[in-house]
């Protein structure tokens, strides 16, 4: 099986590249990366056109909350333009079989209702649209995996759990909000072995059309009680202040109900567990 894979540079593109390699039965390609790259989107379709993969992962995206003009051109052509434009040309070779991509659950209200919270979200959902599309004009798989929240080792984001890590290996001040939004881990070892299960699924050809599946540990929690179970196990060794900043004009507050996780599937690796690890190792 020829796997493509677009954001390879990014923490979830890279982390799947190496899990995929270890497969003997796959053969895993990287692609361009869109950062500083004015001709990204023909360039990967060139590539697309060279290495005529199996399944194509697409991990790239830009992630902008901003939504002024430059903001959303950008966002337009990074997060939609450019999966049609892959999707057209990988669809010439009879030999391509499915295209999974990446959304997020900020495309979603507490009841999985379609709610963007931001523009960059709405971009992520358009994308829905012109996957089935494609799923019925080509007879090929589109699975649109709305992720949660990741982690895992060399996790460079900037992202809170990586911020508050930060704060106790430097010993700084970390000021946060009152932490009363849910948060939802899922290991990146455990996202790796899902997005490997659906690729099997696509090439054997148990799974067809148009999908889309959250992933989800189903056990979301509160940033506070995160903060809490850090004090705890450090003793009290900490500088972050809880309730220092405001929240976001637009923030994800509450857990998502009415969850869609691959049939099949459940995350390994428990979150507060894997964090008391963390902890120990600092």
């Amino acid at each position: 099986m020829k796997i493509g894979i677009i954001g390879s540079t990014g923490f979830i593109g890279n982390n799947l590249y190496f899990y995929l390699s270890k497969f003997k039965n796959f053969k895993v390609f990287r692609y361009s990366s869109y950062k500083n790259n004015k001709n990204w989107i023909s360039r990967v379709s060139q590539e697309i056109k060279k290495t005529k993969p199996n399944i194509i992962l697409n991990c790239a995206a830009n992630q902008s909350l901003k939504n002024d003009k430059k903001s959303i051109k950008d966002l337009l052509n990074s997060n939609l333009y450019s999966n049609i434009n892959f999707l057209e040309q990988a669809t010439q070779n009879n030999s391509f079989k499915g295209y999974i991509s990446f959304g997020t659950k900020w495309e979603f209200n507490q009841n999985m209702e379609f709610n963007p919270l931001n523009f960059y979200s709405a971009t992520k959902h358009a994308n829905d649209i012109f996957f089935n599309y494609f799923s019925q004009k080509k007879n090929i798989c589109t699975v649109s995996l709305k992720i949660f929240d990741t982690y895992g080792p060399d996790d460079k984001r900037s992202k809170i759990l990586n911020l508050i890590i930060d704060s106790i290996k430097k010993n700084k001040t970390l000021k946060l909000t009152p932490g009363n939004q849910y948060l939802d881990y899922v290991h990146i070892n455990d996202l790796s072995e899902l997005v490997s299960k659906i690729c099997f699924d696509i090439y054997k050809k148990r799974l067809k059309g148009f999908n889309y599946f959250t992933v989800s540990s189903k056990k979301p929690v509160k940033l506070r009680k995160i903060i809490y179970h850090i004090r705890y196990m450090l003793k009290g060794k900490t500088k972050i202040k809880l309730g220092a900043k405001k929240y976001r004009k637009i923030e994800a507050m509450q857990k998502i109900k009415k969850l869609k996780n691959y049939p099949g599937w459940k995350p390994k690796i428990i979150f507060v567990k894997e964090l008391s690890n963390i902890l120990k190792n600092l």
